[in-house]
């Protein structure tokens, strides 16, 4: 049997793997030192942006709250004396009984008061967002003059923070918490200013981080499209895109051969899809290389023989002639010839 050597494009592919994860992570930090009270939702449950996640208890938060209330009193008290003045600094210039330079003093005066007001009121709506305040109202329209419900305002407990989602996602633990189970956030946790308590992920789309050896650096290029399959969405692949490439080499699993890590993004996920999506989930990516048009032989018209590869090549008179072959990538029941033939020429299956 004879077969004509033409040129067929060939598919290269490139495979790895890794696992899912959030295309966006937002962390979930808490400003104050404090001890979770409450827990309102599970890791790797939804939660939606606003949501109360965490309760704290702090009495660093009751303290915080004291002397802000104290330093809005004594800041309202110091504009209403400051407004007082210049009213009747007002009445004196206007009846030109008082100098430009006191004048002025006492308009700086009542600016710098007002300013100062506002700055403490600020600090008093912040502090009053945190522990979850909504009677300001009655907060504001106090001053030092009503001795009880200034006592009553200090003594009462303001010492709960309530951490709300920064934005739609799932829970996911602090970072290190998904390997160490020791650094997870639970009821009765201890918790540092500026500690990241979780992530909240993007499931929107995902994103998977793969090794890529050494060899294969040269086939690959930002912007190439990806197919992402894992056994959670049976047969069906999400479509991605090659997004960075890192510049630097690193050894992957204790690999004594350098790899570099790339990232393939989906950008965008059905909520079908979404619902059949679990961070940490095994997956596998495919780059498919651009193709190229290369010589295709069937496997069957080559044969080894002293470590060479060799096909049966027949003239246009029907003589046969042997010939040493470079063979390269299999394609199905073909294997690519890199040299040794030409186009149309005509090889002859070994029996």
């Amino acid at each position: 049997m004879t077969f004509t050597v033409e040129k067929s494009a060939v598919n290269k592919m490139l495979f790895f793997t890794g696992t899912l994860e959030p295309l966006h992570e937002t962390p979930l930090t808490s400003s104050i030192d404090g001890v979770v009270e409450s827990m309102h939702f599970q890791y790797g449950q939804p939660v939606k942006q606003g949501e109360t996640v965490f309760t704290l208890n702090s009495p660093e938060l009751q303290k915080q709250y004291n002397e802000i209330l104290t330093e809005y009193l004594k800041a309202k008290d110091n504009y209403s004396i400051a407004k007082a003045k210049f009213t009747g600094t007002t009445d004196l210039w206007d009846a030109g009984l008082l100098s430009k330079n006191n004048y002025l003093s006492e308009k700086s005066s009542l600016n710098t008061a007002q300013v100062g007001l506002m700055q403490a009121t600020q600090k008093l709506s912040d502090i009053l967002e945190k522990v979850g305040e909504t009677k300001t109202e009655k907060l504001s329209a106090l001053s030092f003059a009503q001795f009880d419900k200034v006592r009553l305002a200090l003594t009462s407990q303001h010492n709960l923070i309530q951490l709300k989602a920064p934005s739609d996602g799932v829970l996911l633990y602090p970072p290190k918490a998904s390997n160490d189970s020791t650094a997870r956030i639970t009821v009765g946790s201890a918790i540092k200013a500026g500690q990241v308590m979780a992530l909240m992920g993007d499931l929107h789309g995902v994103r998977v981080e793969i090794d890529v050896p050494e060899v294969d650096m040269s086939e690959i290029k930002i912007g190439m499209p990806a197919s992402v399959h894992g056994l959670a969405f049976g047969k069906e692949a999400l479509k991605g895109t090659l997004v960075a490439i890192n510049a630097q080499a690193s050894r992957a699993n204790n690999s004594t051969l350098p790899s570099f890590t790339a990232i393939v993004e989906v950008k965008s996920l059905s909520p079908a899809q979404q619902a059949l999506i679990r961070v940490g989930m095994s997956a596998s990516v495919v780059l498919a290389i651009n193709n190229t048009d290369k010589l295709l032989v069937p496997i069957a018209a080559i044969r080894q023989k002293d470590d060479k590869n060799q096909v049966q090549v027949q003239s246009p008179e029907g003589k046969i002639s042997v010939r040493n072959v470079t063979t390269g990538v299999v394609q199905g029941d073909k294997v690519v010839v890199e040299s040794g033939l030409v186009a149309h020429d005509v090889v002859v299956l070994w029996h």
